[in-house]
């Protein structure tokens, strides 16, 4: 499943667990035989339902052939056919895919990719973070670095590293108590004058676009996501 096995452990004990012993569509079916609608799709990992024929004859198909090869010096066929179809959907110029096997090491990987590339190149000074408050990344150290919910992340702040944080595009609440549209999306503007503040430095800004979801479900306002991409291209 996706996600670490990490609830409340003493609330999970105060109840009977609910155990899952099998899927079938959209559903969850526990040891009990009875049936929940499984309305996170097992946390974003199942969109398409359980047990849905296509998908199992294919894995099946896979299993029949290899059921892992590494991409440390080689490739594969399977590799290969998915990079491809990745590349027939993501905007035009994204030519390469880097897989990994989970939200949280995707950013991790993200991450090292964007300190990396400018010391490769020279730009030794460019190695720091933007992240917006309440943000949510993942659950490994440079993910959690980057995010931004104390409940989740309060005790490991002597683990991670520093980042700028800007404040939430939280349009029903706004931290800068200001209203949408009149506002002139100044929450954008406060990414800006960090960035400006920081000339330089930036390797990257951390978000979740659109969507704020762990959060609260937290929607960005319209054109949020565009100014923020123009920043950075600038």
């Amino acid at each position: 499943s996706r996600g670490p096995p990490s609830p409340q452990v003493r609330d999970w004990l105060g109840e009977e667990p609910l155990i899952v012993d099998a899927g079938d569509g959209p559903f969850l079916v526990d040891t009990l035989g009875n049936r929940y609608l499984d309305g996170v799709s097992s946390l974003w990992c199942n969109v398409h339902g359980h047990r849905v024929p296509e998908i199992d004859r294919a894995i099946r198909e896979q299993l029949d052939r290899v059921a892992h090869s590494t991409l440390l010096g080689l490739a594969s066929t399977a590799s290969i056919e998915c990079a491809e179809a990745v590349a027939a959907v993501v905007p035009r110029g994204l030519t390469r895919v880097f897989f990994s096997d989970a939200g949280a090491t995707a950013v991790e990987i993200a991450l090292k990719m964007a300190y990396q590339h400018p010391q490769l190149r020279g730009d030794v000074e460019r190695k720091e973070f933007v992240a917006l408050r309440g943000g949510y990344h993942g659950d490994t150290i440079g993910a959690v670095s980057l995010g931004g919910i104390d409940l989740f992340h309060r005790i490991f702040k002597p683990l991670l590293f520093g980042v700028h944080r800007a404040p939430q595009p939280y349009c029903y609440r706004c931290p800068l108590a200001k209203t949408w549209p009149g506002c002139e999306m100044a929450c954008a503007g406060e990414v800006e004058r960090i960035f400006e503040e920081r000339k330089g430095k930036i390797a990257a800004l951390v978000l979740e676009p659109v969507m704020q979801g762990a959060d609260g479900m937290i929607a960005q306002p319209p054109g949020y996501v565009r100014r923020m991409r123009e920043l950075c291209d600038r």
